[in-house]
């Protein structure tokens, strides 16, 4: 298990072309590599990334600002997933900019334009699985702390096929506790703190930061803070033969 405080992270925050970037696991590279991969990524008003792929599985927790990835609207919050060498896009943002969560279960070694002479000879056998959640929304802070039961929500269900590959919303009123899913069955899960605070070792983990689970790593209890905890878990597909070769 390793986890990443978003508040010992923001700091770091630099310009990458038109956009801010904030690594919370990992850096950039252009080799992939086993190591865990996540980022917040900050696009200027009426930003655009032309449609591509990645080498690896990702999620994209969408949690600031609006704007468009292919035909669906996205903004806070939404999830999309797309399986390595699937293409998606274009990402758009509005006129008051599109801010997402990045997160890879391994390193990518950036993105491949679909636009790239001879693209398919890149490609590799995948299932080309391509989601987007509908929004999920957040708690006030005065209902938050006063939550008194624990609830567990899905945002993409699992389908036949998805291999494990599902994300929830788990809600915990103040100081409750709750076990996170078990990441056996998978390849791997983010935890992601949208609200609230979580209380995990001894440390209390603020909004956008992250804890990530391999699939032999024990499931975590979660505890909330004082003023509660709204947590995401996602949860990647479990490994095919080009993820367990990286």
């Amino acid at each position: 298990m390793q986890a990443a405080s978003y508040v010992e992270k923001e700091p770091d925050r630099f310009r990458r072309g038109q956009s801010w970037k904030i690594n919370l696991f990992g850096k950039n590279s252009d080799i992939a590599t086993p190591d865990p991969q996540a980022f917040r990524l900050d696009l200027n008003a009426h930003q655009k990334l032309d449609s591509h792929f990645h080498i690896v599985d990702q999620f994209q927790v969408f949690i600031a600002g609006s704007g468009t990835i292919g035909r669906n609207q996205v903004q806070l919050v939404t999830v999309h997933y797309a399986d390595h060498h699937t293409g998606y896009g274009p990402l758009i943002a509005s006129a008051q900019g599109l801010s997402y969560l990045t997160l890879r279960s391994k390193t990518d070694a950036g993105l491949v334009y679909l636009s790239t002479p001879n693209v398919r000879e890149k490609l590799k056998p995948t299932k080309r699985r391509h989601r987007v959640s509908p929004q999920v929304t957040l708690s006030t802070d005065p209902v938050l702390r006063n939550r008194d039961s624990i609830s567990v929500e899905s945002v993409i269900d699992e389908e036949p096929g998805d291999d494990g590959m599902n994300v929830k919303v788990i809600r915990l009123g103040p100081n409750m506790a709750a076990q996170s899913p078990d990441p056996s069955e998978s390849g791997g899960q983010y935890l992601i703190v949208l609200n609230g605070s979580l209380l995990l070792d001894g440390k209390s983990y603020e909004p956008y930061s992250l804890v990530f689970l391999r699939a032999l790593d024990e499931a975590p209890l979660l505890t909330a803070g004082e003023a509660g905890l709204e947590v995401m878990v996602t949860q990647f597909p479990r490994e095919d033969e080009w993820m367990k070769s990286i």
